[in-house]
């Protein structure tokens, strides 16, 4: 039976398509048939969504084994080449992220409320193994559909189910294929006389990005590093008259799928906060913070660790368009085994004292520059783990400048900044050190522009430069990426 879509009869009209590009084609050409409907399903008047990759929440300082979570969001989406979307925004790459509730009417079903969303890009890299020289340039498609689920239950109380995808196929590289899945259920209570909890569950399926300084995957160009996470989040915070408390619990753990990096990375993750917050004017609160955060490694003894993290600042209202928040303070990094012997792979890491220490800071300010120009500017300073060969650690010192700007109740331009340095803590043995000294800056930008047709169909396109300097020049790199996206969302 032909098919009539967007004025294309069938499919031989799109023969001189490659595969991933028809499948682009096809999904194109349901959103703008999508678009050309009636009346949409949500009736609430909405902004384009401009949800980050990483909060930067001060719970917790560490991301994944080879990337801040703090870096610039539009660099982390570049690097696992995902766009931002224009209705849900980026991926949640990280595990432990609490999901937000779409602030839509959905499709409803009694009390439940439903929130399919579809969303398809086709992108352009010009280094897709982010290596130093023999680039290779490379067209992939990411398909990215999910569903939402929301029911509330007695009065303030909801349980939440979130399930989203990143499925990306690549035309000449297939080995960076990934199908990468999210999969969260949640329950947020909202109890009267200020006290809030949230629950969370979570199995995602998960990468390794090119660019995140793996020793030996780009370099030999195997495939990415695949690994699934199962974890448990728990947040409780009391809001009193001037103060608050807050406990945050979680637990996750990590196991690597191919590549041999099971019996080095496989492992346990204990994190605790308590943050305490004081108001001192109307505008201005206290805060302090202490937290630890435990590695259990299933073979790789030598590495588990703890990390404590001590801080204190501030947030405050300068005015009515600028706010911002700060915290300060020390983490100390504390290995919890003597050192032994171990089998190989594992006798490549080693350590030549028992602790680190390092000034830990996140601070942000958010100032509304006009009525539809909003700017905010994020630094940080942190102790990430990694298990590159010659170093156990290393400190990320960085800065973000987003700019957002509402070209038209419809149109809205994004313009993101991002700089960052890390050193690495090289180790040594029996005074002999491993290495030379590792030291990497990075420094991103990124415009992209997002347009929403109707309500519920968003489209946009992006571009972003990365560039990486190492002291150690396999890891220095140049790439430049372009995406054109649309996505669903009911």
């Amino acid at each position: 039976m032909p098919l009539f879509l967007c004025g294309i009869k069938d499919p031989l009209h799109w023969a001189f398509l490659s595969p991933s590009s028809q499948i682009v084609a096809w999904s194109m050409a349901v959103l703008s048939t999508l678009a050309t409907v009636g009346t949409p399903l949500a009736q609430q008047s909405e902004t384009l969504n401009t949800f980050s990759v990483s909060s930067g929440s001060p719970f917790g300082a560490s991301g994944t084994m080879f990337l801040s979570q703090f870096a610039n969001p539009a660099l982390l989406g570049s690097l696992y080449l995902t766009p931002q979307w224009p209705m849900t925004g980026y991926y949640p790459i990280f595990p432990g992220s609490l999901p937000e509730a779409f602030p839509r009417e959905g499709v409803s079903v009694g009390p439940l409320r439903l929130h399919p969303h579809m969303g398809v890009a086709q992108m352009y890299t010009d280094n897709v193994f982010r290596t130093n020289g023999n680039k290779t340039s490379d067209f992939l498609t990411t398909l990215s559909p999910g569903i939402q689920a929301q029911l509330p239950f007695g009065g303030l109380h909801s349980f939440l189910i979130d399930y989203r995808t990143n499925l990306q196929y690549y035309s000449r590289t297939t080995s960076n294929d990934v199908q990468d899945q999210s999969a969260v259920g949640a329950v947020k209570f909202n109890f009267p006389g200020g006290l809030k909890i949230d629950l969370q569950g979570e199995h995602r399926l998960g990468h390794d990005p090119r660019g995140s300084a793996v020793d030996n995957v780009n370099t030999q160009r195997l495939g990415v590093n695949k690994w699934t996470a199962d974890g448990f989040t728990g947040h409780a915070e009391y809001f009193g008259a001037q103060s608050s408390v807050g406990l945050h619990v979680q637990t996750l753990r990590w196991q690597y799928l191919n590549n041999n990096q099971g019996a080095v990375r496989d492992r346990l993750i204990n994190r605790a906060n308590l943050l305490f917050s004081r108001d001192v004017t109307d505008n201005m609160s206290l805060r302090a913070m202490v937290g630890a955060q435990q590695s259990i490694y299933d073979q790789n003894k030598n590495l588990d660790n703890v990390i404590y993290t001590f801080s204190g600042g501030a947030t405050w209202n300068i005015s009515e368009m600028t706010s911002g928040d700060i915290l300060v303070g020390y983490q100390h990094v504390q290995f919890t085994r003597a050192q032994v012997s171990q089998p190989p792979p594992l006798d490549r890491f080693f350590r030549d004292k028992n602790t680190y220490s390092n000034l830990f800071v996140m601070g942000r300010l958010n100032w509304q520059a006009t009525p539809l120009l909003r700017l905010s500017l994020q630094l940080y300073r942190t102790i990430q783990q990694t298990v590159s060969i010659g170093s156990l650690f290393y400190t990320a010192t960085g800065v973000n400048l987003t700019a957002r700007h509402e070209l038209t109740d419809r149109m809205t331009v994004n313009i993101n900044f991002g700089y960052e340095h890390d050193k690495f803590q090289g180790v040594s043995s029996a005074g002999v050190t491993s290495g030379p000294d590792r030291n990497e800056d990075l420094k991103n930008i990124a415009v992209g522009v997002n347009y929403q047709a109707v309500k519920w169909v968003g489209v946009g396109a992006q571009y972003m430069f990365e560039d990486r300097r190492s002291t150690q020049a396999q890891f220095t790199y140049q790439a430049n990426t372009v995406m054109l996206f649309a996505e669903t969302l009911f």
